[in-house]
């Protein structure tokens, strides 16, 4: 006994020291139960499903061709790649991973009948989305190795995944393997809740689908609906929609958050809650109408070159006319303008939960030109994010706070407060009559969005896009409206936006007008909310 011993300890030790250097551990990680995520009202928008990841100990393959052939027919490869798998030149690999259950039984039943060995079946999860692609921008989607890839699934990966579950596997000198055993069953992740409610979330997505199939040219389009009292977000479509099954990883980016556009006469409303605030024009002040305007020696002018005569600043903002803005800003100065729209939110991140967020444009009150501010006061020459659009609009229709913007419940966040009350409530009343006018006077341009009894207001705007080398291109137009209701107390705020880069006459009263009306419809139809005020045969609402 001695004897060998000393045999195995100091004749063969270098022999049995590389021996044992061959046999190598290796871990497995699985990814654990991801946590569900849910609407406001408990509605499931994600969560896991039992499913199979299927690796192939090569050591113990045996019918290679059927194997092949099974790979082909349940799990949909090619034959190459079946190929590729099957003969490649390891003792573990992966054929598949986040299997459905159904399938990777299925897979296991025909293995044993066609006496196919070498199959390791480990036991896992797969995302599932029951709304279908309902708010899948704002979700994000999970990858196959279990991380999430966009959306919130990438903000709360760490939250949501969990702890993976991990299997040690013992490999001999050639790499097959010789034992294997769960070394860590892992830990669920936690559940995610959020301040979307499926059923606005459906009404929004709906519509955004619908103004894509039907305006001539659409390309893209966002809703956003919040609560302008908490800054909580009710809402957050997109088009094109993401296919759950196929995602492009370019709709993945929700771009309300994630890209600027310039809001065009959107942005009036804001400019002039700024002058009600400052006490340098009311509601009833008469304005030149006439088209251009010279500013610095450029021709201003209002869209379609319309001259409106004496025109009143309410009467300006029902029919969007950018000459009477342009005299406003100019009492307003370059130093207070910058100053509230700085105040709104415009040229930083608002910090809402989403994955890459950006800034906006606003530049510094140094570089403003008098014609920069001229033409501000239209939404142009400044580019804003949908988000920070619909933070601000809220601050106008709650009586002056800045909330952040958010997708979690919580203690509502005040950021600032950008005018005060009064000033607030005279824009409101100043945007009612932009979507509801005198019946007696000229149609304004938001008249579509008006649903009787809910008391909708709102401004509209349409901008052309600024292209890189070629300036301002006719055909390429983002159209937009923003609005709430009811408008003496608003509890809600909706925010359309639309964007092609084909039609010249692509106008924000034929798209995101009627889309606003639509969204507010939708909810009323769902029960989600009751008229404010009693209707007319005239079908005018307070």
């Amino acid at each position: 006994m001695v004897g060998r011993l000393v045999q195995l300890q100091v004749v063969e030790h270098d022999h049995w020291a590389t021996v044992a250097q061959q046999i190598q551990e290796d871990v497995l990680e699985i990814p654990a139960q991801r946590g569900p995520i849910y609407d406001r009202n408990g509605v499931p928008l994600a969560y896991d499903v039992p499913a199979y990841e299927i690796a192939l100990d090569g050591y113990l393959l045996t019918k290679p061709e059927l194997l092949i052939s099974l790979l082909v027919r349940e799990l949909g490869m090619s034959s190459e790649e079946a190929k590729d798998k099957v003969y490649r030149t390891a003792y573990f690999t992966w054929l598949a991973r986040g299997v459905d259950y159904e399938v990777g039984q299925r897979i296991r039943a025909q293995a044993e009948s066609l006496g196919i060995k070498g199959l390791l079946f480990f036991d896992s999860w797969k995302r599932a989305y029951p709304q279908g692609p309902l708010a899948l921008a704002v979700l994000g989607v999970v990858g196959v190795d279990g991380n999430g890839l966009a959306g919130m699934e990438l903000l709360f990966d760490e939250e949501l995944s969990g702890r993976p579950r991990r299997i040690r596997l013992l490999r001999g000198p050639g790499g097959q393997i010789y034992d294997l055993w769960e070394e860590d069953p892992g830990a669920a992740g936690k559940p995610l809740h959020l301040t979307l409610d499926a059923r606005i979330q459906w009404v929004c997505e709906r519509e955004v689908a619908r103004g894509m199939g039907t305006y001539p040219g659409a390309e893209r389009g966002f809703a956003l609906v919040m609560d302008p009292g908490t800054g909580e977000v009710l809402a957050l479509a997109h088009g094109p929609t993401v296919d759950p099954a196929r995602p492009d990883p370019a709709l993945l980016h929700p771009w309300s958050v994630t890209h600027v556009f310039e809001p065009g006469s959107v942005f009036k409303a804001l400019v002039g809650l700024a002058a009600f605030d400052q006490g340098v024009t009311a509601p009833e002040e008469s304005f030149s109408g006439d088209s251009p305007i010279l500013v610095q020696g450029a021709a201003v002018q209002n869209a379609r070159g319309k001259s409106y005569g004496t025109i009143t600043f309410r009467r300006a903002m029902a029919q969007s006319v950018n000459t009477v803005l342009v005299q406003v800003a100019q009492r307003l100065g370059t130093a207070r303008t910058h100053a509230y729209l700085a105040r709104m939110g415009f040229g930083e991140k608002t910090g809402i939960e989403l994955p890459g967020e950006v800034n906006g444009i606003l530049n510094p009150p140094e570089k403003w030109t008098e014609l920069d501010l001229a033409v501000t006061s239209f939404g142009q020459g400044i580019a804003v994010t949908g988000i920070q659009l619909g933070a601000a609009f809220s601050a106008l229709a709650n009586g002056g706070t800045l909330f952040r913007p958010r997708l979690l419940p919580g203690p509502a966040e005040v950021r600032g407060q950008v005018a005060s009350p009064d000033a607030c409530r005279t824009m409101r009343e100043v945007l009612r009559y932009a979507v509801n006018p005198d019946p007696n006077g000229d149609p304004s341009l938001g008249t579509a969005a008006d649903v009787p009894g809910f008391g909708v207001a709102g401004k509209t705007g349409t901008a052309e896009m600024a292209l890189p080398g070629r300036g301002y291109v006719a055909d390429h137009v983002t159209t937009g409206m923003a609005s709430f209701f009811p408008w003496d107390d608003p509890q809600y705020m909706v925010l359309v936006v639309y964007q092609t880069s084909t039609n010249p006459e692509f106008w924000s009263g034929s798209t995101a007008v009627p889309s606003v009306g639509e969204i507010v419809r939708g909810m009323a139809q769902l029960g989600i909310v009751r008229p404010y005020a009693p209707t007319t045969a005239l079908g005018r609402s307070g």
